[in-house]
């Protein structure tokens, strides 16, 4: 794979591809997911799952809570500061670890870790240590393995980064979005560039392998002069890996953002600027687009998979250790095991009620047909390998017909190669350097789902 180098940006491109669109942490998308897949299903797919116990699984544990509420905010949270939720929660989690492994049989060895939220560092560092012993009891953590979380630097103290780098996490997610006081207080995000700085110092003086920074673009108040300071600010602090997301405003589903309306969130002809703005501030301090919003210097083991071919994507976005199947746990956590997805109740409340009952705590979910395995491999493959050819997905899935099997989708596909998005031949499809920022629009050609989805507005955020 080679590397992107500078990208050459049209911005008249984000009229024409920058509607909305799926984010394709999975095939099909949640949309299509329904209720009729529970709790039985689940456990089927976990004792599925325990027959291949060679095989390495990725884990995901998701903490929702968070002291306060920040306004952009798209994950699923939960907003307290009384230590009893948490206890409980933790009591209800600790009983899902064991459960689930016990389903699981002997496959326990674990390549990846991620813990989400929320605000994981919302935890004490006992609580740190307590919900980790758990998972350590339950799984082999295998030598290499990436153990990272997200931390707020607002709320992080250097004693809980110091438990975790005694546990053995090596990789570290901080929330930024933007550094100028202004727009922070605009969206509720309290964070001076300060805390941010000296936290990275600090994950670094005790040996992380990783830093990454999360930028946000389209929010109130922002303007080029605020978001060069803030590109500055990333500049000096040189984290490893970044990741750049347009705000996604979606009052329909996060009814809180409405609060924002009442600010001066940036036009369409604002937000593309300041997206460009970025693309050129973070090409100029040594940063390369791998794909998706997500951006690395040559030397992170994000930027070394994509070239070699080892990129896989799943709910906890790009990830380094490619494992077919990933364990989430936690309210409303999203698992892919054994070619279903499942997603758990989505509030702490029936999550534990769930777990306390004796049961597991799926919600909804989707066994994959055939189809929708062979659309997941083209998607995947232009998501995390940046081509699609048709001859080596024939090999690897005994088919022979692909080229008239996907022929519509090869016409989608005309209008983005006339862009540069794409370099088209009658069986294989390359995604340019420039393409990286547009794959959405292109792995949406292969969406069986999508024509019939598209009547649903507002399901899905802007593309770019």
């Amino acid at each position: 794979m080679k590397a992107a180098g500078p990208v050459a940006f049209d911005p008249r491109l984000l009229e024409r591809w920058g509607g909305q669109g799926p984010r394709y942490t999975s095939y099909p998308t949640v949309p299509e997911w329904t209720t009729a897949f529970g709790e039985a299903e689940q456990r089927a797919a976990l004792e599925r799952a325990s027959r291949r116990a060679s095989e390495p699984l990725s884990l995901y544990v998701h903490i929702p809570f968070c002291e306060s509420l920040c306004l952009y905010c798209g994950c699923t949270v939960q907003i307290t500061r009384r230590a009893d939720l948490v206890e409980h929660y933790l009591e209800a989690l600790e009983l899902e670890i064991e459960r689930a492994a016990g389903l699981l049989g002997a496959r326990r060895s674990v390549a990846q870790m991620h813990w989400g939220g929320g605000t994981p560092t919302h935890l004490s560092s006992q609580q740190i240590r307590r919900l980790f012993g758990a998972l350590a009891r339950e799984f082999q953590l295998l030598p290499g393995a990436e153990l990272s979380l997200e931390v707020h630097p607002h709320v992080t103290r250097k004693e809980q980064i110091e438990t975790l780098a005694d546990l053995g996490f090596n990789r570290v997610s901080m929330g930024v979005q933007d550094t100028d006081p202004g727009v922070q207080a605009a969206v509720a995000r309290h964070q001076t560039a300060e805390e941010t700085q000296a936290l990275i110092e600090h994950c670094r003086q005790l040996g992380f392998g990783g830093v990454n920074v999360d930028l946000m673009y389209g929010l109130p108040r922002q303007n080029e002069a605020t978001f060069a300071a803030t590109l500055d600010h990333v500049a000096q602090w040189k984290p490893d890996r970044l990741a750049l997301y347009g705000y996604a405003h979606v009052p329909w589903l996060k009814p809180f953002q409405k609060a924002l309306e009442s600010q001066a969130l940036p036009d369409p002809a604002l937000r593309t600027r300041l997206f460009c703005q970025a693309l050129e501030r973070l090409g100029q301090a040594g940063y390369e687009v791998v794909g998706l919003d997500h951006f690395a210097l040559r030397s992170d083991t994000l930027h070394q998979a994509l070239r070699e071919d080892r990129l896989h994507r799943n709910f906890m976005g790009y990830a380094t250790h490619p494992c077919e199947d990933m364990l989430a746990l936690g309210m409303s956590a999203i698992s892919e095991i054994d070619g279903c997805f499942f997603q758990n109740e989505p509030t702490t409340r029936d999550y534990e009620q769930r777990i306390r009952s004796g049961g597991l705590a799926a919600h909804r979910g989707l066994q994959r047909t055939p189809e929708d395995n062979l659309r997941r491999a083209a998607i995947l493959d232009l998501m995390c390998r940046m081509r699609l050819d048709l001859d080596e997905l024939e090999l690897r899935t005994g088919r022979h017909d692909l080229g008239s099997h996907f022929a519509a989708e090869w016409e989608r596909l005309r209008p983005l190669a006339a862009d540069g998005l794409v370099e088209l031949t009658a069986r294989r499809a390359v995604v340019t350097p420039l393409g990286r920022l547009f794959l959405r629009p292109i792995a949406m050609c292969f969406d069986e789902y999508l024509q019939a989805r598209q009547a649903r507005a507002g399901t899905f955020s802007q593309t770019v």
